[in-house]
């Protein structure tokens, strides 16, 4: 029934493209383009871990991560993973890691239905080979980081997050990278990383889809 209703929905709710919303039967050639861009290495201070990172953060890659995270769009989603999974490439990709997703906070889950990030880095993982496990979680309530700046950012995330001890030791055993849809200061993949290295662990790595290009450091 699906199938014949689908030709039906589409003329009443015709398809868009996640970017910019014209109608398109997936992202347009325009929109595209963005996430074509060859991934950008960042690396965070005092740390010393390297992110890669595929798109320049801009209103039509914004307008694709809300779709998928907010509302689970299907097209959105495979951006998203094809931006990470290029990513994943430019690390250790001949070894086999362990993807760990940043944690979002059980308001937003419950909220949204889903952990976004674990789908996405299920689906990564599945053509990367690579293992995932859900090691970090959220301790403390945080604010909307969205209208924070850099040290405003750097200290709602001081003691955030910190680690699932029941599957922890199953880290030990392959390079262990963090994952999160965007890179904006860094403050999150920071707590991240503080958090991990107060178990020991220190990342490989991180990926994320997009960076606003303003957490470059050398």
């Amino acid at each position: 029934m699906k199938k014949f209703l689908s030709p039906l929905l589409d003329l009443v709710y015709p398809k868009k493209c996640p970017g910019c919303q014209i109608p398109s039967q997936g992202i347009c050639e325009d929109c595209n383009r963005f996430w074509q861009e060859p991934p950008i290495a960042y690396i965070l201070n005092q740390n010393n871990v390297s992110v890669i990172s595929v798109a320049q953060y801009r209103n039509e890659v914004r307008s694709v991560l809300l779709a998928y995270k907010e509302n689970g769009e299907r097209e959105a989603g495979k951006i998203l993973i094809e931006a990470l999974l290029k990513a994943r490439l430019q690390i250790a990709s001949d070894s086999v890691c362990t993807l760990v997703p940043i944690p979002s906070n059980l308001k937003s889950i419950r909220r949204r239905g889903r952990d976004f990030m674990m789908e996405l880095c299920t689906q990564v993982s599945i053509q990367s080979g690579d293992k995932v496990l859900s090691i970090l979680r959220v301790n403390r309530n945080v604010k909307d980081q969205s209208n924070l700046d850099e040290k405003q950012r750097s200290q709602n995330l001081v003691g955030a997050f910190d680690c699932v001890s029941k599957n922890l030791h199953l880290a030990q055993s392959s390079p262990v990278i963090l994952v999160d849809d965007l890179l904006t200061t860094g403050a999150t993949l920071r707590e991240a990383i503080r958090a991990l290295g107060q178990r020991g662990l220190l990342p490989l790595g991180a990926i994320t889809a997009a960076h606003t290009g303003l957490s470059r450091r050398k």
